[in-house]
């Protein structure tokens, strides 16, 4: 029997239903991103992230803690990405002028380049494939939804 257990009520379907279409959307739209970053520009969706976060921080760089935090990934998986992007010539490490034992990411000339590039297409794919048939209001929505989950969830983490 392919009934899933424990969900014995409408309302458990219903979230239940909620949750794959999340699931399998976010996936669908996340392997696009990629494909379409990689393709254009040799980036990776985290990479992307990575490269956005520092160009929105002030003087394009971020303590390599504060960086973890914006784009959620554990301190080992940024170090590895920064290290490859650094390779790459779109991100500096520096040490930090206020705890020589810290280091901060900056975003090179070139990263700032590419990650501009990379938006416009970031921003045309989710156009076309997220955003395309909906209302504002529908978009307002998704804004509310997520960022009580965000909320939510970081109050989690905190405690």
């Amino acid at each position: 029997m392919n009934s899933p257990v424990l969900l014995d009520t409408d309302s458990a379907h219903l979230r239940q239903r909620a949750w794959r279409l999340y699931f399998e959307a976010n996936g669908r739209l996340h392997g696009l991103l990629e494909s379409s970053l990689k393709k254009n520009f040799g980036l990776s969706v985290p990479d992307y992230n990575i490269l956005l976060a520092l160009f929105e921080a002030p003087g394009q760089c971020l303590k390599m803690g504060e960086l973890s935090g914006q784009v959620v990934y554990s301190p080992s998986r940024l170090t590895y990405l920064v290290t490859h992007l650094e390779r790459d010539g779109w991100v500096k490490k520096v040490m930090s002028k206020e705890d020589r034992r810290s280091y901060q990411a900056c975003l090179t000339s070139q990263g700032a380049r590419i990650v501009k590039e990379a938006t416009r297409l970031h921003q045309e794919t989710l156009r076309e494939f997220l955003l395309a048939d909906m209302t504002d209001a529908e978009i307002s929505q998704i804004v509310r939804v997520f960022s009580a989950l965000d909320e939510r969830l970081r109050s989690r983490n905190k405690n």
